[in-house]
């Protein structure tokens, strides 16, 4: 997610998958990141470095946005204009109808769940996570405000797994070899410490739990029987609803089937104003939030390609292969799985580019869904 915004604060956190950017006050070298608290929290963003680059007709530094189109005349305005209908773009849209007064406006190139909200398994884990690392308070964050959900949505007399496809499966983290079980023990010790209720399988206990799995004798298996699983397509369904409920009196609205194509600027202070969609101009009296996924760093190069400005968002695309097998009942699981190659597949392809014969480390989870 990018956001573009006038709020700009140091930036703690260099591996949150989030990237602000204010386009509102001169841009100079530095680093970008939201403060906002929107979820009951400050929300850690990920750094992202812009800069303008010397006008070969001036030799300013000043940034012009002279490849951003000036604004002339108003289509549709609302107070924030989010880029993106995925999971995080709702919810975007979501907090702000809840907590603010504000209009707010969505927008994406295709509809909700197109991206990789549709495509994602909706796992909610924490025994494949290190505690301590840099993006361990973003996940124990993240999985507690979904538990507030599912409290919410029972509060209402619904069931979270009709609503939001909520189920509390449990996840195991698999290893094969003595090599393997030692790192899983040490791994569930790191787990207990940090709070969490974690228990190592030994291979025969495993078999216990998971009669269908056979991983030989010196394998064994991190148990957090508290992970859950939600449904992402479900989710977003429910949040758009709700997000519905505010257009009566005109503070939300959808623009799907709008690829974004350029940001507007005033003509005298270089301000963004507006976000130019294949069919609508959008203006934005507050701030304009890129919530695109994967794609937000290349999406905000297209916005501004025509700018003088340099910027590097370092959000790009992973390629996974997801396998749905319906209607399998040979073969069984009571439990979330995850192999242990899957987590040091996890760790290289961040770390390391894939050579040219394409090769990677062998890595898979299974994912419970009933049919």
């Amino acid at each position: 997610m990018a956001a573009i915004a006038s709020s700009i604060t140091p930036n703690p956190n260099h591996n949150a998958e989030v990237v602000v950017l204010s386009l509102r006050k001169p841009l100079s070298r530095s680093l970008f990141a939201s403060n906002s608290t929107l979820f009951g929290n400050k929300f850690l963003g990920k750094s992202l470095s812009g800069s303008t680059r010397k006008s070969p007709q001036n030799g300013s530094d000043k940034a012009r946005f002279s490849g951003l189109n000036p604004i002339n005349a108003s289509s549709h305005c609302f107070d924030v204009v989010v880029v993106g209908a995925g999971i995080i773009g709702l919810t975007i849209a979501r907090q702000f109808l809840l907590e603010s007064d504000l209009s707010v406006a969505v927008v994406d190139a295709a509809v909700p769940c197109s991206g990789a909200t549709g495509a994602g398994q909706g796992y909610i884990w924490m025994v494949h996570k290190t505690p301590g690392n840099d993006k361990w308070e973003l996940g124990m964050r993240s999985r507690k405000l979904w538990e507030v959900l599912v409290e919410n949505i029972q509060h209402q007399g619904m069931n979270p797994l009709e609503i939001i496809g909520w189920k509390r499966t449990g996840s195991l983290l698999v290893g094969r070899t003595l090599n393997d079980s030692a790192m899983l023990k040490r791994r569930v010790d790191q787990l207990c410490e940090a709070g969490l209720r974690a228990e190592f399988l030994s291979s025969n206990d495993l078999l216990l739990e998971e009669p269908a799995l056979m991983i030989g004798e010196e394998g064994g298996a991190a148990f957090l029987p508290d992970d859950f699983q939600i449904d992402a397509k479900r989710v977003a369904a429910y949040i758009e609803k709700a997000n519905r409920h505010f257009a009566s009196d005109g503070r939300y609205a959808e623009f799907y089937y709008e690829p974004a194509t350029s940001l507007l600027r005033s003509g005298s202070g270089g301000e963004v104003k507006a976000v130019q969609t294949s069919k609508n101009t959008l203006y934005s009296k507050k701030a304009v939030v890129i919530a695109a996924g994967c794609w937000s760093g290349s999406l905000m190069h297209d916005l501004i390609r025509d700018s003088d400005i340099d910027l590097d968002v370092p959000v790009k695309p992973r390629k996974g292969h997801l396998l749905l097998l319906e209607n399998f009942n040979s073969f069984k699981l009571n439990h979330g799985l995850m192999e242990m190659g899957y987590v040091d597949h996890q760790a290289a392809t961040l770390h390391s580019s894939v050579s040219d014969s394409g090769k990677q480390p062998p890595a898979c989870w299974v994912q419970h869904r009933n049919r």
